[in-house]
């Protein structure tokens, strides 16, 4: 019979009054606390993340394809929009980056590539009753997939794109149309500086979207490829880029260099978005410090807790230790005892903390009652993903790292003597 797990089981049963009961509920609440917050801070990380980076990519695609002479992002240099590049490109499957080089984390198969088109970036002037207004149009065509952009439509619907002709319709920014008081199916008067002469297009405005990035949001508008095209006095072959949309984000550096390594002509040059707008994604990654931060702070709360629980449960069962070494118990066996005590308050605050954690992550991820502001934190709501593997490691973590400091007080229990323990009672 293990003697130590029957006492501790014993000790936890009774322990649901006077002082030792308090503590242990003390501690089951606090520690179960500091599990829910983890578990949050994770979700909420992941989720924040995840929300910034799908909004960006909705917008831009995964990689870029343009020419090499393009050093800044708008600056408009014209390549050929070739159709056995763009299928060579769409026909890329996971064993061809395999076979690239680097290989993949997992082996998967099937194509690599959801969409490619090409696109056209035009900076402009608005005119609409004498007040001017600057922004970057950027040229579509039919092969454009807007299920990346779906959610983000507000009033109205996409412009209607044809592979034929052209179609006078602009998809603008709500930050736009509430400076320019417009709405849907109001007309726009849009002028083009091309070599000290102004080129004047009318268009109506299809519909208003909002992506809560705010510096996208005040500068582009989306139209019909085609008459950008015909601005600059380009052909129909002639295009500014491509966007690249991927099924699987985690490919996306491994594809780019694939593609530029093995697919584009020496005049072409692939880049991720990453890259493109480093700034962006680095006060992303700068997130996962202040996470970490969170569970190393959260993670010592419930140590002290732990410790504190367990150095008042010794003190306070101090007459029992000295009978039990009265009898002949040595002191690994008597530190067994509260070490059983010590597995079980964490197991209780480990369920506790999980149903807490999730219960909350869940609710908000249902019902997005927690709401920020989008124009400093670029989402409306406070973002939930759940990683299941790092809830597990927080499990994981948080009950090796206690078990190990709990050896630690458990220590005291050698330095008691049985003999001031008897006397005195």
């Amino acid at each position: 019979m293990n003697l130590a797990y029957y006492i501790a089981k014993r000790i936890a049963k009774s322990s649901t009054s006077g002082n030792s009961g308090t503590i242990i509920k003390i501690a089951i609440f606090t520690i179960s606390l500091s599990i829910a917050t983890m578990i949050l801070a994770t979700a909420v990380l992941y989720g924040f993340k995840s929300g910034i980076s799908e909004k960006v990519f909705g917008f831009w695609g995964h990689i870029h394809i343009t020419d090499t002479k393009v050093n800044r992002s708008l600056e408009l240099s014209p390549i050929i929009d070739l159709p056995a590049l763009k299928k060579s490109i769409a026909q890329i499957e996971y064993k061809d980056l395999n076979r690239h080089g680097t290989k993949m984390e997992r082996t998967r198969n099937g194509s690599v590539v959801k969409t490619i088109h090409p696109f056209i970036m035009l900076p402009a002037i608005i005119n609409r009753k004498n007040d001017l207004e600057g922004i970057i149009l950027k040229g579509v065509n039919h092969e454009y997939d807007w299920n990346n952009f779906r959610n983000y439509l507000k009033e109205g619907q996409f412009p209607n794109i044809a592979s034929e002709g052209e179609t006078r319709e602009i998809l603008v920014s709500e930050q736009t149309a509430r400076r320019l008081r417009v709405t849907v199916g109001d007309k726009l008067v849009i002028y083009f500086l091309e070599e000290k002469e102004s080129v004047k297009k009318a268009f109506t405005i299809s519909g208003i979207y909002r992506t809560g990035l705010e510096e996208y949001d005040v500068k582009f508008a989306f139209v019909e490829m085609s008459i950008l095209q015909n601005v600059l006095e380009w052909d129909q072959s002639q295009v500014g880029g491509f966007e690249v949309f991927l099924k699987d984000i985690e490919n996306v550096e491994l594809t780019a260099d694939y593609i530029y390594n093995e697919l584009l002509p020496p005049n072409l040059y692939a880049q991720t978005i990453q890259e493109k707008f480093d700034g962006l994604f680095e006060w992303i990654e700068l997130q996962d410090m202040n996470a970490i931060l969170l569970l190393l702070l959260m993670m010592i709360v419930a140590i002290i807790n732990m410790s504190t629980a367990l150095l008042i449960l010794i003190l306070e069962r101090s007459k029992m230790i000295g009978i039990l070494k009265a009898v002949g118990a040595g002191n690994w066996e008597i530190r067994k005892i509260f070490i059983y005590i010590s597995l079980w308050i964490m197991l209780m605050a480990l369920i506790a903390g999980n149903i807490l954690g999730l219960g909350v992550a869940f609710l908000q991820e249902w019902t997005g009652i927690l709401k920020l502001d989008e124009t400093n934190y670029y989402l409306s709501e406070v973002p939930i993903q759940i990683s299941w593997i790092s809830i597990l490691l927080v499990n994981l973590s948080t009950v090796l790292v206690s078990l190990l400091f709990m050896i630690i007080p458990s220590y005291l229990i050698t330095r008691i003597s049985v003999i001031k323990i008897l006397r005195f009672d």
